[in-house]
């Protein structure tokens, strides 16, 4: 997991309408933090929109909708405020942020509104974001310099288009994961191998010590010939180990790994050591 969080880009992209509303906010204005957004209604969207607007630190919300409780609920969700839908546009000069969706059947948003707004605020940029249908937005508003306006269309398009990298960052991310799972059967069965390796070198020191205790009874050697004899013996058993201990390593990674440890135990009498 962590190998795809921080090799891909897979969780950095939008793939919902609310989501990338946020997520354009994000691009246009940067930090959230000093941001004041207003949500006119408070429908299904409007309420993940505000989720995803509080969870990316913005400062302060509001809501507004013509059932002033369901306002209540939804602000209380976020921590946010309610204001009345009758006096909402009075208010529109504080938001940086506008997000519509209320269920009107006529734009309840219009260029010159927007215009009135853009002065009031100095024409400091204000982002408008249309998630309604039909549209609660005028998409003259588009035109003002200063007035970024998108609606529930180019939202659907950068979704798409979203959906798309996160489908090639999720093929990335798959041939990550199935590396990573070579990687843990390789070392699952290097710990399986193990044993082998250690029960090889004690059959070979079993063998190098019987045959030194065999041999210095015969050859009658002092003490000091006797170390000299263990240094050289141990020396040529460590090299005759060495090909087979290789070869157990090499097994951990093939497939066919379970034969060759099969072979190198019988022929080392493994099972009986």
């Amino acid at each position: 997991a962590k190998r795809v969080r921080n090799e891909t880009a897979i969780g950095l992209n939008a793939v919902s309408v609310s989501y990338a509303a946020v997520d354009l906010a994000k691009q246009i204005f940067g930090d959230l933090r000093p941001r004041h957004a207003l949500l006119i209604g408070a429908g299904k969207m409007a309420e993940l929109a505000a989720r995803h607007l509080r969870r990316a630190g913005c400062g302060r919300i509001s809501v507004t909708n013509r059932t002033r409780a369901r306002a209540e609920q939804m602000a209380a969700l976020v921590e946010g405020a309610v204001i009345d839908y009758e006096s909402f546009q009075t208010r529109l000069h504080e938001m940086d942020i506008v997000l519509a969706s209320s269920g009107a059947t006529d734009y309840i948003l219009r260029k010159e509104d927007v215009r009135a707004v853009l002065r009031k605020r100095q024409n400091r940029p204000v982002f408008l974001i249309d998630i309604a249908v039909p549209r609660n937005i005028d998409p003259a508003v588009d035109e003002l310099e200063n007035a970024y306006l998108y609606d529930i269309d180019d939202l659907g398009r950068e979704v798409e288009a979203n959906r798309q990298a996160r489908q090639r960052e999720a093929e990335e991310a798959e041939q990550i994961i199935q590396e990573e799972v070579q990687r843990l059967i390789e070392r699952f069965r290097t710990r399986e191998v193990a044993p082998v390796i250690v029960g090889l070198q004690q059959r070979l020191d079993e063998l190098a010590r019987e045959e030194l205790e065999r041999w210095r009874g015969k050859l009658g050697v002092d003490a000091e010939r006797a170390e000299a004899l263990e240094a050289y013996t141990r020396s040529l058993l460590n090299k005759v180990a060495h090909g087979p201990i290789v070869e157990i390593r090499r097994a951990a990674a093939l497939p066919e790994g379970d034969r060759i440890l099969t072979v190198i135990r019988r022929m080392f009498r493994l099972e009986e050591s």
